[in-house]
């Protein structure tokens, strides 16, 4: 079985070393083969990319069209049984995560799934864990449970069959390519960590109220509501998303109040 890493990278040398040393640090029977498209971040990151040895089974450092774009280049690339996407920050969770996720496939080509992700803040913190198990395609589709693109794999016919990740969707294209992926088929959900994510990325720290706009949009792209009919999902999904915003905001009001300390209560 071969394995295809692709990983997009722009003016994050250190963490594309990061990424790189994470791949090359597997420990699988199955053949690895690594995929970088850099944005054309500059001099010294095709310097690194031209140090590696042995050197990586394709890069490039040239101007692209954004994220999506680098990602549609780098799969287009891939040559393996699967596609795993990995950027530049994000690792594998230890060395032998991808041969546990390749001794549970039996029809490599024809399947996705999950795994857990670790989310890691900017000073190696960990925040807490993500992936759904099981997975419950109601709530993944209502945007209750989500699935982590970092821990997510595809395999290289159905990838094809769903063709390109949708470069005008925007920042959840990735969402929306899943959204496709599970309506043709249900995932493969493994409990089990096999990421660690960058958790300071874009993607992570943007308006809640983009996400849940995001994905009512892509309800209306597919035709497909959760329970079936648009203008009850549609009021369900205004009143989660409200939810969540008052949570966040009652959080970030409590943990700026001013703490009391009222000491042993004599």
């Amino acid at each position: 079985m071969k394995v295809s890493v692709v990983t997009i990278s722009f003016r994050d040398l250190d963490g594309l070393r990061k990424t790189v040393a994470s791949v090359r640090e597997q420990k699988s029977t199955a053949d690895i083969e690594h995929i970088i498209v850099d944005g054309g971040s500059g001099p010294a990151t095709v310097e690194y990319l031209q140090s590696l040895d042995p050197q990586p089974a394709y890069w490039q450092s040239q101007p692209d069209k954004g994220r999506y774009d680098g990602m549609n280049q780098g799969i287009a690339r891939a040559t393996g049984d699967i596609v795993w996407l990995m950027h530049s920050g994000d690792c594998f969770s230890d060395p032998d995560a991808i041969d546990y996720v390749v001794r549970q496939l039996d029809d490599p080509r024809n399947v996705w799934g999950y795994g857990k992700v670790r989310r890691v803040g900017a000073n190696g913190e960990e925040l807490g864990t993500l992936g759904y198990i099981p997975f419950d395609l109601r709530k993944f589709t209502s945007g209750m449970n989500t699935v982590p693109h970092q821990g997510t794999f595809i395999g290289a016919d159905l990838g094809a069959k769903l063709g390109p990740y949708d470069e005008t969707f925007g920042l959840a294209a990735d969402q929306l390519y899943l959204f496709r992926a599970a309506l043709d088929q249900l995932p493969i959900a493994l409990d089990r960590v096999v990421c660690d994510f960058d958790a300071t990325g874009a993607g992570t720290v943007r308006p809640i109220k983009h996400n849940f706009n995001d994905l009512r949009k892509a309800w209306d792209l597919i035709g497909y509501y959760p329970h079936g009919n648009r203008t009850r999902d549609r009021l369900q999904s205004r009143a989660m998303e409200y939810l969540v915003r008052t949570i966040f905001a009652t959080k970030r009001l409590l943990d700026r109040a001013p703490r009391k300390d009222f000491g042993d209560g004599n």
